[in-house]
């Protein structure tokens, strides 16, 4: 093992010698780059090599080739440049080969090695990896889809892609991947077959004349596929390709054929048909449940959204889900997005739309929401006012848990002065959300701060009382309060009492130094105190509360305190923490001092002027 050591770090002698030589890196950069490449050469020669030792030495030639083409760029240099190169890519190359030798069952390295042979064009070497590959691992469909998408991209061979792909599908019989893949090949390939077609070449029946050869080999594709794969998802990627091209609409009629058959219990399946309707796409009808008018394609804007309408409305009375729902009114905010054109007409369906899911009891938070803001953003009425406030009263009942809508009904029963019918409704929402219910406590407290300033303390007195989240939110928010509307006097009391309540917050505290910070004449005995406690209770298991107290002493206190505090930090936090901690004093003490020499020089400048 030693002397295959040696002998790879003599090998590398002559390379580094020719980067001295052509003054591509300076003595010191070669020094670490020796240091470096001799400490993975002797790792690489290990009997018990691991597959981090390889992974790391192939990163960091590929790193190394990275670096050197960017210093020749820079300086202009190309002399040894397939010297240098050549014998770094030789290298990682022997690295590849050894690493899956010894580490055949690993998928990474052998799709690593075919990616290093795509970018240095090494054709020859990839193709052989390939077929190694897939002896290894012809249990991996992935395995396959690679290899096939090397012969069709990197040897432009169509023929042998399709073979691969066959061949892989022969071994997974079900895999969508290689489905998907040789499905789109064959509609690569059917283009070029349309063209070289000629109307006298063949005699056929007048079934077989539905579609051209090519077209044929892709429908069969489908066939084996919708056989072997019931996924309606998959049946619409497969048919959603065929979109892209040209003289398939014979094809995509028979896909939507076979859906139609077979899906019709999927709320995708009609999802995907109404959208073809919008689209404008001829398409056969679903079993009489939708009469088209005359198969014709549609070309009104206004015709394809009531074709694409007609198809929901019809799936929404056969699938009473609420999926079926949301996919039918999301397709109506798609539509009502797209701005310009019939822009009554499209409100009015998503309206409409909006209104049977709610009283179907289908709809879902962000439509309630969404439907909310319509009403909001329309000239307010009483008939408007009752059905806001309907469908707000509903959405709550609906789903109880939703915080959303809850605080949607509290805001608008506050914008409408409706003081006590938010009291009860506010009552009955926090005992639901408990402690998701901070965003209701806040909307009352800035509606109690505008009309009822009086009230305010009972406000934050009562959330005091809640739950152990919301305490921790409010008392930051109280304090706040506190010193905007009274002083920092009343903010003192209050949080000398706050701070020793539980639970804790170090949120409080550090609001509490923020607001003693921006007073005209900064008290450091309150200061202190803040930082005391916040070290007190949390100084355990957070450096932070430490950094921050030495940092104010620093800045605004005794410098000759950090010492201590440094100390007692040391011997309270988690020994786990302790490193942390030293780092980071460090690295605060070193920019102090940095900042103390600057301001030297700056007095020593103006003593010489």
């Amino acid at each position: 093992m030693a002397e295959n050591a040696q002998k790879g770090q003599e090998d590398i002698l002559p390379l580094l010698e020719q980067i001295k030589t052509i003054e591509l890196f300076d003595e010191h950069e070669v020094r670490a780059i020796t240091r470096k490449l001799k400490d993975y050469e002797h790792k690489s020669q290990r009997h018990t090599k691991t597959k981090e030792d390889y992974l790391r030495y192939i990163q960091y030639g590929m790193d190394l080739l990275k670096l050197i083409k960017q210093r020749r760029d820079k300086f202009g240099i190309i002399q040894k440049q397939s010297d240098i190169e050549h014998a770094i890519t030789d290298k990682v190359n022997c690295l590849y080969k050894d690493a899956i030798s010894k580490f055949q069952d690993d998928i990474r390295f052998w799709i690593a090695y075919v990616k290093f042979c795509k970018h240095f064009h090494f054709k020859k070497i990839a193709s052989h990896i390939l077929v190694k590959m897939l002896q290894v691992h012809h249990d991996k469909p992935k395995c396959w889809h690679i290899a096939a998408c090397w012969e069709l991209e990197e040897n432009k061979n169509k023929f042998g892609a399709r073979q691969l792909f066959l061949r892989g599908l022969h071994v997974h019989p079900t895999s969508q991947l290689l489905f998907t893949a040789i499905f789109k090949l064959e509609l690569d390939m059917s283009t070029n077959d349309q063209k070289n077609e000629t109307s006298g070449n063949n005699v056929s029946t007048e079934t077989d004349n539905d579609m051209s050869i090519g077209l044929k080999r892709v429908y069969i594709i489908y066939q084996e596929a919708s056989k072997r794969v019931k996924d309606i998802k998959f049946i619409i990627e497969l048919l959603n390709y065929t979109k892209d091209y040209n003289n398939t609409e014979k094809l995509q009629n028979k896909i939507v054929s076979d859906m139609i058959e077979e899906y019709t219990h999927e709320p995708l399946m009609w999802d995907t048909m109404a959208r073809r309707e919008l689209e404008g796409l001829v398409q056969p009808s679903l079993s009489n449940a939708v009469t088209q008018a005359d198969g014709s394609e549609q070309t009104s804007l206004r015709d394809r959204i009531t074709a694409c309408n007609k198809v929901y409305q019809t799936a929404v009375k056969k699938i009473k889900t609420e999926e079926m729902w949301s996919l039918y009114i999301e397709c109506l905010i798609e539509i009502n997005q797209k701005t310009g054109t019939l822009p009554n007409f499209k409100r009015k369906l998503l309206k409409t739309a909006l209104s049977q899911a709610y009283q179907a009891k289908k709809l879902k938070e962000k439509y309630y929401l969404h439907w909310i803001n319509i009403l909001n953003a329309e000239k307010k009425d009483e008939t408007t006012e009752e059905k806001l406030k309907e469908i707000l009263s509903v959405a709550t009942e609906t789903i109880p848990d939703s915080v959303n809508l809850w605080y949607t009904r509290l805001k608008y029963l506050f914008a409408s002065e409706e003081e006590e019918e938010a009291e009860t409704v506010f009552s009955k929402a926090i005992q639901i959300l408990r402690e998701k219910s901070l965003p209701l406590w806040k909307i009352k407290i800035l509606y109690m701060q505008a009309k009822c300033p009086e009230k305010t303390e009972q406000v934050f007195q009562a959330a005091l009382q809640t739950k152990p989240t919301i305490i921790q939110e409010i008392k930051v928010i109280y304090l706040e309060w506190l010193v905007l509307s009274k002083n920092i006097q009343a903010a003192r009391k209050i949080y000398d009492d706050l701070c020793l309540q539980p639970p804790f917050s170090l949120e409080m505290h550090r609001k509490m130094i923020e607001l003693e910070l921006m007073q005209p004449e900064v008290s450091l005995k309150h200061v202190r105190k803040c930082n005391e406690m916040s070290v007190l209770q949390f100084g355990k298991n957070n450096t932070s509360v430490w950094i921050n107290y030495i940092s104010f002493e620093m800045k605004h206190g005794d410098p000759i305190n950090t010492g201590k505090l440094h100390e007692r930090a040391v011997k309270t936090l988690e020994p786990v923490l302790t490193d942390s901690f030293i780092s980071e004093f460090s690295l605060i003490k070193a920019k102090s001092n940095d900042l103390d020499d600057t301001n030297t020089d700056d007095t020593d400048k103006d003593i010489s002027n």
